[in-house]
């Protein structure tokens, strides 16, 4: 029904928009929520960060300004072998300019390793042999005061952990010393606790062999492999210090989803309320529409009448139904009148077909009467009467053929030959007729009047009051499977929007009337659109009409016309 019909289209193009929106900002809504959670977890993994480098750097200015020290450099080379009140004297001032405290168990976190033998081990200075075997230190010998370099573990002293670093101590350019710094690593995990640690998620440290460190975890899982925590399941940000370690923030992916799944309730419970409002509206909204248009659809059901006496249709009102009944009621009316015509011209039509039945033409008195005026031509000794009759019974031999619509191509062409000499006695005119036809093709065959109506065309129409030189071309060819024709004169010719009324079978009247019409048609509805005429023309100049159409046999193109591809 049709209010059903309106009513889910109603529903369809109100619901479809709405859709999409509340996909948009269910998509929308993800997207913020991941990213409020990534910048929530940077912006504690940036403040961490921050915090522990700025620990890092005090240590790092610290050590700057130790390795630096003209008397450390100084003293840290000279022979107290023979001097022990100077070596004490140099212990207590280093004791003062590192100023750190410490206790029994846990040396000082600056500890200076000397080259010089003579110098006693003591709370802040230590032999050289104890960094025997140390990679890092090794290569810290041989760096720059500037460069730093990084134990990559953490270091265990007395049952603590710290971060190590080295710097070379050098006069001019030689080493004498390595200044071994030790930071405690719970500076740096209270930084972790304190600062960094995401809602619901946890913060650990590695290092570069990935190595876990260290990690805060305040979810309900107990991961301490870091290999288990995986962008697929967490939301990560990772940053690093400027010792070289790796400190990561991790949040689960759980928690954007329960955000997401709040949102998708929200959205869908207002789209389920927009639904059943949407679904009340359509409903009375489609009542509304054809409530009015039923009613009449249901009387015209129940009352065959309405149909055949369209004064029963009753009209009230000016709304659009009503304008439908108005336009219904006149249609029905034209329609009673157009059947009543039909009726009546069916009998009309009836009755001619008797009388034409009654006054048929029958072929054998055709020829007979022509028989006789032939004879009484000859009697008379009228030679061109004679020449005329036999032109005509040629002619019309072909043209009738017994009803038969296929001849071959020699028989239209000999056809046409009789109609040019009919019209040469008619219009008392010298038309010159040429066939430059291939003999391969004359044994084709062709409809009945392919040609035939074109050549007419040039005769009436194109050289028409032409005079002498007056002259008819008509040229034969086969190209690959298909027959060409040439037609052409040397007549007054055609405009180029005569021409393309002609093609469009909008001329009808002069060159190219219902004769060319009828080729046109046939040639389409026998060979197909592929096929069919091509008109060139110059006013002045004469007029060539190329007629294509595909070489049959007769069976075929008798095959062809019993199809249902039929002529017009």
């Amino acid at each position: 029904m049709i209010k059903n019909k309106i009513f889910r289209h109603l529903i369809l193009f109100t619901t479809i928009p709405l859709l999409i929106i509340a996909t948009f900002i269910c998509i929308f809504m993800y997207q913020k929520n991941t990213k409020d959670v990534r910048d929530e977890i940077t912006d504690k993994l940036n403040g961490t960060i921050d915090s522990i480098n700025e620990t890092l750097v005090k240590y790092i200015d610290k050590s700057s300004y130790i390795i630096t020290n003209q008397y450390l450099i100084h003293h840290i080379q000279k022979d107290y072998s023979n001097d022990l009140e100077q070596m004490v004297y140099f212990m207590d001032n280093i004791n003062a300019m590192i100023g750190e405290a410490y206790t029994d168990n846990v040396k000082s976190p600056y500890i200076i390793h000397a080259y010089n033998e003579t110098l006693f081990a003591g709370k802040f200075v230590e032999g050289m042999d104890s960094m025997e075997g140390n990679e890092s230190a090794r290569r810290a010998m041989k760096a720059q005061p500037t460069e730093i370099v990084w134990e990559p573990e953490a270091t265990l002293k007395n049952g603590l952990k710290y971060i190590t670093f080295y710097r070379n101590i050098v006069n001019i350019h030689q080493s004498v010393g390595i200044l071994e710094v030790n930071i405690p690593y719970n500076a740096l995990e209270t930084k972790m606790d304190t600062v960094g640690v995401p809602e619901n998620g946890f913060m650990y440290s590695y290092n570069e062999k990935g190595s876990l460190l260290y990690m805060v975890n305040l979810t309900n899982r107990s991961i301490t492999d870091i290999s288990e925590v995986t962008p697929k399941a967490y939301i990560m940000v990772s940053g690093t210090v400027k010792s070289g370690h790796t400190i990561t923030a991790a949040t689960p992916k759980k928690v954007v989803h329960l955000k997401n799944l709040i949102t998708f309730a929200v959205v869908s419970f207002f789209f389920l309320i927009y639904i059943a409002l949407m679904l009340l509206a359509s409903k009375i909204t489609a009542q509304k529409i054809t409530g009015n248009m039923e009613s009449f659809i249901n009387k015209i059901k129940r009352n065959d009448n309405m149909l055949l006496h369209d004064d029963l249709i009753q009209i009230k009102g000016s709304d659009e139904v009503s304008i439908l009944k108005l336009k219904f009621k006149e249609l029905i009316s034209r329609m009673n009148e157009m059947y009543k015509e039909m009726v009546s011209v069916k009998l009309a039509n009836s009755a001619m077909e008797i009388e034409l039945l009654q006054a048929r033409i029958n072929p054998h008195l055709l020829y007979n009467s022509l028989s006789v005026i032939k004879w009484t031509a000859l009697w008379n000794k009228d030679r061109k009467t004679v020449e005329l009759i036999d032109a005509m019974t040629k002619y019309y031999r072909t043209a009738l053929s017994k009803g038969n619509n296929i001849i071959s191509i020699a028989s239209e062409l000999d056809m046409i030959h009789e109609y040019v000499q009919i019209n040469r006695f008619a219009h008392s005119a010298s038309y010159e007729l040429q066939i430059e036809v291939d003999e391969g093709i004359m044994d084709c065959y062709t409809l009945k009047h392919l040609l035939q109506p074109i050549v007419e065309n040039s005769v009436l129409h194109g050289l028409n009051g032409q005079g002498e030189g007056a002259r008819v071309i008509i040229k034969g060819y086969r190209e690959q499977a298909d027959i060409v024709f040439e037609v052409s004169d040397n007549g007054r010719g055609m405009e180029p929007e005569t021409i393309a009324q002609i093609m469009n079978f909008n001329f009808t009247s002069g060159y190219g009337g219902y004769g060319v019409r009828n080729v046109m048609k046939r040639i389409q509805a026998y060979y197909g659109h592929n096929y069919g005429l091509h008109i060139e023309s110059e006013v002045g100049s004469g007029t060539k009409v190329i007629v294509r159409i595909e070489g049959l046999s007769e069976q075929q193109l008798k095959e062809r016309m019993q199809s249902s591809i039929s002529p017009e």
